[in-house]
């Protein structure tokens, strides 16, 4: 699977970011199970093209300051040093399948963006038909990368479809329950034997 590269180069302190994921929270130290940084019991929510300084990198996050002198930890595949958005387009792996198909924001609210038919998208969240969004990546009319979900039933993986899913699901569990048959008629005939 692809490994993004948007912060190829180490960063330097002082460096300016863009945020490129719908919504980007602020932790209060490099883990995901950390608090969220708040002011005045609000927590810091940023959105996609809002700006930060870049302090240092630490693992998969990076220590950050706000334009409102806010420091705190963001999950750095959700920032750019790219002026433009981002650095490195990802490798499509899937399409959208209907026009105007809405984009949503990571926590499912509407990001007032579409997209059309045919459109390119990257899935980097698992694919599933049984799940209403998906995670993809999208690259807006603007030319910059947006993460957000999209409705399941709108896009499709490339070389996958939602019904060899279910096909799949349904082949896995006939065999299963095949074997299980077999299993107990073995069962049995060892038993009669037996007696």
């Amino acid at each position: 699977m692809l490994a993004f590269s948007f912060l190829v180069s180490p960063l330097s302190s002082g460096e300016e970011l863009s945020v490129i994921s719908s919504i980007c929270y602020i932790y209060s130290s490099a883990d995901f199970s950390t608090p969220i940084v708040d002011e005045g019991g609000k927590e810091i929510v940023l959105h996609h093209g809002d700006k930060l300084i870049a302090l240092q990198e630490e693992g998969d996050f990076i220590k950050v300051k706000t334009t409102d002198e806010i420091e705190g930890y963001v999950f750095k595949f959700y920032v750019t040093s790219n002026k433009n958005g981002q650095d490195v387009y990802p490798v499509f792996n899937g399409k959208v399948l209907t026009d105007k198909a809405e984009i949503f924001n990571v926590d499912e609210t509407t990001s007032g963006f579409t997209a059309n038919r045919d459109q390119e998208i990257y899935i980097y969240g698992a694919y599933s038909g049984k799940k209403e969004f998906t995670e993809i990546a999208i690259v807006l009319e603007d030319g910059s990368l947006f993460y957000g979900l999209m409705k399941t039933s709108d896009i499709k993986a490339n070389g996958i479809s939602p019904a060899l899913i279910t096909s799949i699901t349904l082949i896995i569990a006939l065999v299963t329950i095949i074997l299980a048959v077999v299993f107990i008629r073995k069962n049995k005939t060892k038993k009669a034997k037996e007696k």
